[in-house]
């Protein structure tokens, strides 16, 4: 009996380890991958998914280049994940902002840089009053999303909100982003410090929950044509945290208008805003209110201050 020859090698084990699955070569074929995809940062987005995906940094890939690479297969159906445009925080899981790792997926927006400064002006706001007349501050972020902003507050005011001297509540709209906003308050630490609400906006102030001396919002603010047309990461988050209505101001207008009957006498406002939308705000801002801009790195009027009249 003469024995059959051996068949062909089965697809995808053909490529012999030392050409293909060490780590420079493997880095080096995700990124030629991501570059012919239009990616931004092919060699970043590469290093940055082999480091997750092997559980080293970035600097342990550069000085390994020969070492092999556990479950290629799997890293190179995260660089397919990413060719299709879905978000390197989607597919890490994480997001690292402002030195917190903020977990990301697809319930909510993934933190900005640029809302860095929405944080920043919360933050100056609270303890501006705290060191005026001894009052308890009730901070509000409306649409909190993954919880990164409120995460932050609760851990800059921890002392302060454990003394009552200030009251901190997070809401959004959407349930799936509440439940990832409590996860991240709970992965840091803080989940009995932020009192979590489902809520359209601040219908509930004055009611269920007091009336905010400072509300902070990152609302959505694009236009529904440009949510439309979106490409790469856009196409991959919560069209709820992005679509403004045709004009981009549909929610904005909504804030601004329920604002003298939701917030407390003399309370003031901050919220993120898209390029180009702070004179179409200031003419929607409560009459008498005072309205200042805190522009970003970059000179663009990226956050804007509304103070309400007394």
């Amino acid at each position: 009996m003469v024995a059959s020859e051996p068949g062909p090698p089965a697809r995808g084990l053909t490529r012999p380890a030392d050409q293909v699955r060490q780590v420079g070569k493997v880095l080096a074929a995700a990124t030629a991958r991501l570059r012919e995809a239009g990616s931004p940062s092919p060699r970043l987005d590469a290093e940055v998914l082999l480091a997750h995906h092997l559980g080293r940094d970035r600097s342990w890939l550069l000085a390994h280049p020969e070492e092999p690479t556990p479950g290629a297969d799997a890293y190179e159906a995260l660089i397919g994940r990413r060719v299709a445009g879905e978000p390197v925080a989607y597919l890490r899981g994480f997001k690292e902002w402002r030195s917190l790792r903020i977990r990301t997926d697809a319930r909510a927006l993934i933190p900005r840089p640029e809302t860095e400064l929405l944080l920043e002006a919360a933050i100056g706001e609270i303890e501006g009053r705290l060191a005026g007349d001894g009052a308890p501050v009730v901070a509000w972020e409306v649409a909190t999303g993954s919880g990164a902003v409120a995460v932050a507050l609760a851990l800059a005011f921890a002392p302060r909100i454990r003394a009552g001297r200030v009251r901190l509540v997070a809401s959004d709209l959407s349930e799936d982003a509440l439940a990832l906003a409590a996860e991240n308050l709970e992965a840091h630490g803080v989940a009995e410090l932020v009192e979590l609400i489902h809520a359209d906006l601040l219908e509930p102030a004055g009611d269920a929950v007091s009336k905010p001396d400072v509300v902070v919002a990152n609302l959505p603010y694009v236009a529904s044509d440009e949510v439309d047309a979106r490409e790469g990461s856009l196409r991959f988050e919560p069209r709820i945290a992005l679509d403004g209505g045709p004009d981009g101001l549909v929610v904005l207008r909504a804030m601004l208008a329920g604002l003298p009957d939701r917030a407390a006498p003399s309370a003031t406002l901050l919220l993120e805003l898209g390029v180009g939308q702070v004179e179409a705000v200031r003419a929607l801002a409560p009459a008498g209110a005072s309205v200042t801009v805190v522009p970003d790195l970059a000179g663009l009027d990226r956050v804007v201050r509304i103070e309400m009249a007394d």
